[in-house]
């Protein structure tokens, strides 16, 4: 009769470890989810930003030719701004179908790229 309590005593400690090994298994994945995730919107982040300082300096650029082509450099960045007001509105209404669905399919995908890895 001893041996059942010391028995029942080993099961409950067996359980606590087992359920204290599941949480800390969820929260490593958690951690490396949003290490993933964050490293994507790091590097997204420094490549817009290469490609925004690309862009500017190509529409200075263009602003300049534009001017010295119509002799003035007002109008040449007028040009430039007007081909600005029209990208954006292409994109403001695409940015569903372009923008939002882009981003989401790469958070998706680096939340639950943990199956290709193991």
């Amino acid at each position: 009769m001893s041996d059942q309590p010391s028995f029942f005593e080993e099961l409950k400690q067996i359980i606590i470890a087992y359920f204290e090994a599941k949480i800390q298994l969820y929260k490593i994945g958690a951690y490396e989810k949003i290490a993933k995730v964050t490293a994507v919107l790091f590097s997204s982040i420094v490549i817009t930003l290469l490609c925004f300082f690309m862009l500017f300096f190509l529409s200075l650029s263009g602003g300049f030719y534009f001017g010295t082509l119509l002799n003035s450099n007002a109008l040449g960045f007028l040009i430039i701004f007007g081909i600005y007001i029209i990208l954006f509105i292409i994109i403001l209404m695409n940015r569903k179908k372009w923008l939002e669905k882009y981003v989401t399919d790469k958070v998706i995908e680096q939340l639950f790229d943990k199956e290709s890895n193991d």
